[in-house]
């Protein structure tokens, strides 16, 4: 009896052990997609002293005493799972205002902590302005955002330093060091972003964040533990994901193959954050909000959602009727990405034509490999936003991949096509979408061709579309967007030949087209 309570005891340590070697052990019964713990179980520690630095007056120039940053802790009180992802998450306000406990943001992370996380609101230092209102030091608040921009990056990757610093010692908040999410709202999301899609402090095509960078201690900064330095020691490199409510970069080049999947909601008109490409005002400082961060991601092959809030303004994500609906889908979006969840196929193409003559479309779409696969539900809209199911095609399960084709026969108002990817058990997952030109099959048509200072292209079907314009090595040289046309300007690229790739607003491939520069 003694021996076979000693195995039984040996056994449950060996179960324990392993549920508690990373978050996604303790996937399953919705946990981190669904409410598993109510609100009354979320316990809340404050005031956690995650780093240090110096406060910098942008009036006179000078640097003030050093200025403690401090973190809020959200995590399910009585959870069994001994090691759970892991979201930072960053609160707005201009880099002028804002702070940690807005409500905004306790709610975001408890609800968060409700699915299971651990979730922790950061503080970061804001731009200390001597004027009343941020119009009365406008030309100060112009001048240095890129500097302060770089600042509250450097905060931000020493508390992600720091959790795993915990991590790795007492792990007092039970978290898995390979499933930490940065996030934010408004500034804070733009703190995000530049944190996870900054690969080297040089990379920036503004030279003011370059210089800022250098002067701040380079791509991890200067920001540290009091008495415990963690500089040196741990990076904020490896990030899972990025949960983007309203943000942009001023840099869409920033993105590339590699990066940390992104989930991003924004209000399509908003005022502040431009939704696509534009200034903060009063400064001249580009940002470019999720509207066009999709197709550049999507381009570099990262993981990404958008929801666009229609003619939604800037508070739009953090306000029901779309609130609720946009942590619901951040967490359905994340889950995978904590629990390792395989997709059913492995996607290497979707694409689609019409014939001119009869108007009628064929799909096709080719996987690398096919595990567990059981169908593929072909799916057509005719507004890039409610889908219906037109056939279901059967997979080949095969291992090595398989080519398919469908032809979808007459299209009457469908344009937009995608494959729901169902799996034997019932998983599924969503390819691309698929946009195709009008039943006269025109293509992209650039003018004039070769361009000069401006370039129009058109042949673009209903709502807003997105040209994002390449060189021969990859690197984004310009966008712009437009609903029936779209006007690039080329004045300051060398002559040449570049690839223009346009996407839909929905996220659908619209087409391609060579733009020569003369």
């Amino acid at each position: 009896m003694q021996k076979i309570v000693c195995l039984w005891v040996c056994l449950f340590g060996l179960v324990c052990s392993a549920h508690g070697q990373n978050a996604a052990a303790a996937c399953g019964n919705g946990r981190y997609v669904e409410d598993i713990f109510t609100d009354a179980d979320i316990q809340t520690t404050s005031g956690v002293l995650f780093g240090r630095n110096t406060v910098r007056s942008y009036t006179t120039n000078t640097e003030g005493p050093p200025k403690d940053l401090l973190l809020d802790v959200y995590q399910p009180a009585g959870d069994g799972a001994v090691q759970r992802p892991l979201l930072l998450f960053a609160f707005g306000g201009a880099f002028v205002t804002g702070s940690r406990t807005d409500a905004e943001v306790v709610s975001i992370c408890r609800r968060f902590a409700r699915k299971g996380y651990v979730a922790a609101a950061i503080d970061y230092r804001l731009m200390q302005l001597d004027g009343p209102t941020l119009a009365a030091n406008a030309a100060i608040y112009a001048n240095n955002l890129a500097d302060e921009v770089v600042r509250a990056t450097n905060d931000m990757r020493a508390a992600v330093r720091y959790f795993k610093y915990d991590a790795a010692g007492a792990n007092a908040y039970h978290i898995d060091p390979a499933r930490i999410f940065v996030g934010g709202y408004s500034a804070g999301a733009i703190t995000a972003l530049q944190v996870a899609y900054t690969d080297t402090d040089t990379e920036n095509s503004n030279a003011a964040v370059n210089a800022a960078y250098a002067t701040y201690g380079g791509l991890e900064g200067n920001t540290d533990l009091p008495g415990t330095p963690l500089l040196g020691a741990y990076t904020s490199k490896g990030l899972v994901g990025v949960v983007n409510l309203a943000g942009g970069v001023n840099d869409l080049g920033l993105l590339s193959a590699g990066n940390p999947p992104l989930y991003s909601a924004q209000g399509t008109t908003d005022d502040v954050v431009p939704y696509n490409c534009g200034t903060i005002q009063p400064t001249q400082f580009t940002i470019c909000g999720s509207g066009a961060l999709q197709p550049v991601a999507t381009a570099a092959g990262i993981l990404n959602q958008l929801h666009p809030v229609a003619n939604g303004s800037h508070s739009s994500p953090v306000t029901d009727p779309e609130y609720t609906q946009i942590i619901n889908e951040a967490a359905a979006f994340l889950q995978p990405l904590v629990c390792a969840a395989p997709l059913p196929v492995t996607l290497t193409s979707f694409s689609g034509r019409v014939a001119p003559d009869d108007c009628t479309a064929t799909l096709a779409w080719q996987t690398a490999t096919e595990h567990n696969s059981y169908a593929y539900e072909v799916q057509g809209s005719s507004d890039g936003q409610a889908y219906e199911r037109l056939s279901t095609v059967p997979s080949r399960n095969r291992a090595a991949g398989a080519s398919y084709s469908f032809r979808v026969g007459r299209r009457v108002e469908l344009r937009y096509f995608r494959l729901r990817m169902l799996d034997i058990g019932g998983a599924a997952a969503f390819s691309p979408v698929v946009a195709l030109a009008s039943c006269s099959g025109a293509p992209l048509v650039v003018a004039p061709t070769p361009s000069r200072d401006q370039a129009t292209v058109s042949g673009l079907p209903a709502g807003r579309c997105i040209g994002v314009l390449y060189s021969a090595t990859g690197q984004v040289m310009a966008q712009a967007s437009g609903t029936t046309t779209i006007s690039l300007r080329l004045g300051g690229l060398a002559p040449g030949i570049y690839l223009l790739k346009v996407q839909h607003e929905s996220g659908a491939t619209v087409g391609t087209a060579k733009v020569v520069k003369e």
